[in-house]
């Protein structure tokens, strides 16, 4: 596992509900690709984690070293059988993919929509977004 961070580190996850019935099957299936999935060019580390109180509510963790990388992934076949797993086991209206880390490319464009003065509340939600800037 990589520790150095880099400004367009990539961190992905994927909260899932899976079906009670699916659970055993879902977690082999996901234990069986995650080492796969650590392997891929530009993987920093993929983890698997439940919910203490909910045993059908777990997250999937990804970090990777660029959006390059992790567009590599969506294209890779552990990515393919990872998601298909997740529909056929998960319950689908309870599948979220979120980014919690900001990629440089990916903040550029957001700020320049976000960027028209004419349009308060345009400067009202990039402020809430970019409270630092």
């Amino acid at each position: 596992m990589k520790t150095a961070r880099t400004k367009d580190e990539f961190v992905i996850a994927t909260r899932i509900t899976v079906r009670p019935e699916n659970r055993r099957e879902l977690f082999l299936t996901i234990s069986a690709l995650t080492e796969r999935i650590r392997q891929e060019k530009g993987c920093r580390t993929f983890a698997f984690y439940g919910e203490v109180e909910n045993q059908n509510s777990l997250i999937l963790i990804g970090e990777w070293d660029t959006i390059g990388d992790w567009e590599n992934h969506l294209n890779s076949k552990s990515f393919s059988v990872l998601l298909g797993s997740l529909k056929l086991l998960s319950n689908r209206s309870n599948l979220d993919f979120s980014i919690l880390s900001h990629v440089t490319e990916i903040e550029a464009k957001v700020k320049s929509v976000l960027l028209t003065e004419s349009d308060t509340a345009n400067l009202s939600r990039r402020r809430e977004l970019f409270p630092y800037e």
